[in-house]
């Protein structure tokens, strides 16, 4: 069943969000870009001779801007000789530079050497954040809380919040020691609540509360029970609360960031009002114009959008998503060499890269290009060996959606040749062969999947769904589509198939009971077909028309609504 792109998402996972990341303080901060600090003062002690020289190549390295050796000599010195200023010397050096490595290594160094440091701890801190070693990083936070200085305890649990494994179980148990050692703490209890918001967000309110029971000005406990609310889908009561914070900190730049986003997910107007203001207030937040350009394109005000997505252009944190969106609408006005243009400039290792060369191949094929597309998929498969197979899938889908379907078959059957048990490509030609009306042959290599993934829920469902709607075999396709909804009962597409199977029987209740979950679930143009066939056949034309007319909303021209709407003798709903 086809998925519609929620454009949404992407503003919930921008930058300024942080992929669901909770309120926190500003991210770890890094030295911005310097001529190298001078040279350091040699030490009382006298070095040796092999040192003094290596120390003159760094420092004449830097003068002549080569910067890599000297960094180089002065870090291998540092750690040779164990000699504190030189230590900070080359801490200084990588981090103006921004070697990540080098800076990690450089601080962790200065930090043990001069424990007493609170500058070598806090950038200890920071770099072993930057570095994703967040246990460490707590370790080190809890140094500088010890001495009397902000911690960044937040900081820490905001970025391993999204993070997996062990590390944030171990975190909590730090967090809870230290916590059972100072259960005042609201900084260590927020920090906690934090981490947990993910997995347990009705723990992680309580603890925000209980840090808001100490002190109920402390806006990053706020933000916390504001983002557990949303994580309970509780978004009236979030945004009641986020507009009680406002009311007292009208000019807090974070709760207003907060709402916008919020409302995002309530009321994409009072969302778009909202980032309109953020950017007229923050003109140079390029994070803030990026929301507001995505907020646009997802109300469909494309003209206003392009313009904001243009300026994006200029700047290279936005450069790829503004490229991105500019692509899509350009497809959107039939306009795929424009769009073409668009994605080619959008490199590898970008997050968008793999989305737009799925439309960049779409584009090619659509364009009666297939050569070309197979020459795509063939170069892109060179470079980056490990999305081969993704590739390959991609370019069969795009074929099979324009009429090719026999050109996916043969180019599935070389790749089953060498890889004959390969569940993905058997999936796809299985696909390939439905689109040929060869539903014996997708029923074998459906049934080839299942005899080693007996439980497969998707492919259970596909086949069940196959058999239901191509076939009199009622029986066996409610079976197995039955047992895929035992494997994976919260699958709306699985679901939908359920309610289909049980209206195909004549159970048009239960149906109707299946679909309107399905439709909540996960509101699609299909299921909105199979929706208002059920409700049609119970008498219900209104309804039924409604839920077409929403179908139409979700996928302008949808085929499955047309075909629905005729069969049935229906009237098309207004727009």
């Amino acid at each position: 069943m086809s998925k519609r792109h929620i454009v949404i998402a992407g503003l919930i996972s921008l930058g300024l969000s942080a992929c669901s990341q909770q309120p926190q303080p500003e991210p770890a901060p890094v030295s911005p870009v310097a001529e190298p600090a001078p040279a350091p003062e040699l030490p009382a002690k006298p070095f040796a001779q092999d040192t003094l020289y290596s120390l003159l190549v760094a420092e004449f390295a830097g003068r002549r801007g080569n910067t890599d050796i000297a960094l180089d000599n002065y870090l291998e010195q540092a750690q040779q000789t164990r000699d504190i200023g030189l230590a900070k010397h080359s801490t200084q050096i990588a981090r103006q530079l921004r070697k990540s490595k080098a800076s990690l290594e450089a601080a962790l160094l200065w930090s043990q050497l001069e424990p007493s440091s609170e500058e070598a701890l806090f950038i200890a801190t920071t770099e072993l954040i930057n570095a994703r070693r967040f246990v460490e990083a707590l370790e080190y936070s809890r140094k500088l809380e010890l001495r009397g200085n902000q911690a960044l305890h937040l900081t820490v649990t905001s970025q391993a919040s999204n993070s997996e494994g062990a590390q944030l179980g171990i975190m909590a148990e730090q967090l809870q020691m230290w916590l059972d050692e100072d259960g005042d703490d609201k900084e260590l209890i927020t920090a906690l609540a934090i981490l947990l918001q993910q997995q347990a967000p009705e723990e992680s309110m309580k603890l925000a509360k209980r840090a808001l029971a100490i002190d109920p000005d402390y806006t990053s406990a706020a933000m916390v029970e504001v983002k557990s609310l949303q994580r309970l889908n509780q978004l009236e009561q979030a945004q009641k609360r986020l507009g009680e914070l406002l009311e007292q900190q009208p000019n807090n730049k974070r709760l207003r960031v907060q709402y916008a986003r919020l409302m995002a997910n309530i009321d994409l107007p009072s969302s778009e009002q909202e980032f309109a203001a953020l950017h007229r207030d923050y003109p140079k937040d390029t994070e803030l114009q990026l929301a507001y350009a995505l907020v646009l394109y997802e109300q469909g005000k494309t003209d206003a959008a392009e313009e904001q997505f243009s300026l994006l252009l200029d700047y290279e944190q936005s450069y790829s998503m503004a490229n991105y969106y500019l692509g899509r609408i350009a497809m959107n006005r039939q306009q795929p060499h424009v769009a073409m243009g668009y994605f080619d400039e959008i490199q590898p290792g970008d997050p968008n890269f793999l989305p737009a060369w799925v439309f960049r191949s779409d584009i090619l094929i659509e364009q009666g290009q297939s050569e070309a597309a197979i020459k795509l998929l063939q170069g892109s498969a060179r470079q980056f060996p490990k999305l081969a197979q993704r590739f390959l899938l991609v370019t069969v889908e795009s074929l099979n959606k324009y009429g090719q379907s026999e050109l996916s078959v043969e180019m599935l059957n070389q790749a089953l040749a060498g890889d004959p048990q390969n569940r993905h490509l058997l999936y796809g030609r299985a696909m390939s062969f439905e689109k040929q009306d060869n539903i014996a042959a997708m029923e074998a290599d459906l049934r080839a999947i299942l005899q080693n993934k007996p439980d497969n829920a998707s492919v259970l469902n596909a086949l069940g769904y196959t058999l239901a709607t191509r076939s009199d075999r009622k029986d066996e396709a409610f079976e197995l589509i039955s047992k895929a909804f035992k494997l994976n009962p919260k699958d709306p597409a699985i679901i939908d198939s359920m309610g289909w199977i049980e209206y195909l029987r004549g159970n048009l209740e239960s149906a109707l009971g299946f679909l309107r979950q399905a439709m909540n679930a996960y509101p699609d143009h299909e299921i909105a077909a199979h929706l208002g066939e059920v409700l049609w056949q119970l008498g219900r034309s209104e309804e039924a028309q409604s839920i077409w007319q929403q179908g139409f909303k979700l996928h302008p021209g949808s085929e499955i609504l047309q075909e629905t709407i005729q069969r049935l003798n229906a009237k098309m709903p207004q727009p």
